[in-house]
């Protein structure tokens, strides 16, 4: 699989794969995202941040990035991390690696940047997804609500979210988890 920038003119593809997500989201009986407006995703597809995945010519499925997240992170926020967003996967490629082939992209972006580790965020009532993602060597760092704040888009307001990291030793391996 293949991890490349999504750009501007492949919006609709970008809305495609968020639809998928939410029709899967409501089947699995999971919190389902808000409307994405265009404005929001042409603003990640401009700035470089938003990305596909493709196995051969097939989309598997798309997500973005930050290098900072202080609107959610807060007082956590340090500048050393990459943060992965809004992980969306296509309908017709059902469960066969796109987590792994996001976090393998991710980590090689974290080892060439030298950055601590990279981190998720995703909905507090979401226990299987925050189980999902430990298995894929997370840890669970605790939960934030999300109060009004203006660098954020309004789904974002009053939300209790699950803050998850994995973090890398000076040589770019994972460390295991304290305890």
């Amino acid at each position: 699989m293949r991890v490349d920038v999504v750009g501007p003119e492949q919006l609709s593809l970008v809305r495609a794969v968020y639809a998928d997500a939410q029709t899967i989201q409501r089947a699995q009986g999971s919190p389902v995202w808000p409307e994405f407006s265009d404005a929001l995703i042409l603003v990640e597809l401009e700035a470089g941040h938003l990305f596909r995945v493709l196995d051969g010519d097939t989309l598997v499925g798309v997500f973005s990035v930050a290098y900072e997240d202080p609107a959610i992170w807060g007082q956590h926020e340090r500048g050393e991390h990459i943060y992965l967003h809004r992980i969306a996967r296509s309908a017709e490629y059902a469960g066969r690696g796109l987590l792994e082939a996001v976090l393998v992209w991710a980590r090689g972006q974290c080892r060439a940047m030298g950055r601590a580790g990279l981190r998720m965020d995703t909905w507090a009532s979401n226990t299987g997804l925050i189980d999902y993602y430990q298995r894929h060597g997370f840890r669970f760092l605790g939960t934030r609500r999300i109060g009004d704040d203006a660098r954020l888009p309004p789904h974002y307001q009053g939300i209790e979210l699950a803050l998850l990291e994995e973090v890398y030793g000076s040589a770019g391996e994972r460390t295991p988890p304290p305890g």
